[in-house]
């Protein structure tokens, strides 16, 4: 008797494993594609953003431009090059500015204080080299709230943006690690050092993940890009 009740106790929860599996399975089959296309609307929307001047607000590419090279280089993830600091990521999109300067987008990620930050940042050519347009820091998740997390706020991330090429060359630097120097968020950024000390106290480590990425990426493009 004993025998019976646990063979169907086992048959019960046999089925009932069977039919949530072809529940989850179900599921997952009618929100991939959803789930997809979300994740290509927001790089889109991210890359976008970076595209776009952070004084005027006016995109610097062809919109039309942007659509089709993000369709045909695709949106995910993959790495373009490791170093010991961390992961250069593509894809590497390139651009064509209205004025007829060459833009590049692409990612990296760098260790924060509770795992990779991974931000995406557009530069563009010009006859001194590349300058820094903007930033979008895209995962941020494991940071601490309040204090490492505000790398998600937009007033913070402009203060990534416009580092010219003599700042670039210098490596980039928040203003903590060059020795909390004097002088306005610009005069700054024309020696490489951006002013964050003031917007996030106590968040060295995140936003040092953000320069630590935009140095490699900048390294990156410079070495293995702009030398072919």
């Amino acid at each position: 008797m004993m025998k019976k009740e646990m063979l169907k106790t086992g048959l019960t929860l046999m089925v009932f494993t069977v039919v949530a599996g072809l529940a989850l399975s179900l599921v997952y089959v009618a929100t991939k594609d959803r789930i997809k296309k979300s994740e290509i609307s927001a790089k889109l929307e991210a890359i976008n953003q970076v595209l776009r001047d952070p004084i005027s607000g006016a995109i610097i590419v062809d919109e039309r431009e942007v659509n089709e090279i993000v369709r045909r280089e695709g949106v995910e993830s993959r790495t373009l090059k490791e170093y010991k600091e961390g992961t250069v990521l593509g894809p590497l999109y390139t651009f064509l500015s209205r004025d007829g300067r060459k833009v590049y987008v692409l990612s990296a990620q760098a260790p924060g204080y509770g795992g990779n930050v991974v931000t995406m940042a557009c530069f563009i050519e010009n006859g001194e080299g590349l300058m820094l347009n903007a930033i979008r820091v895209l995962d941020y998740s494991q940071e601490t709230p309040g204090l490492g997390a505000k790398i998600g706020e937009t007033t913070v991330q402009e203060r990534f943006s416009l580092i010219p090429p003599e700042g670039l060359e210098h490596g980039v630097r928040v203003d903590k690690d060059a020795g909390s120097p004097q002088g306005t968020v610009e005069e700054l950024k024309a020696k490489g050092i951006v002013k964050v000390s003031d917007v996030m106290t106590g968040a060295t480590i995140t936003s040092r993940a953000v320069t630590t990425a935009i140095n490699l990426m900048y390294k990156y493009l410079t070495e293995e890009v702009l030398r072919r």
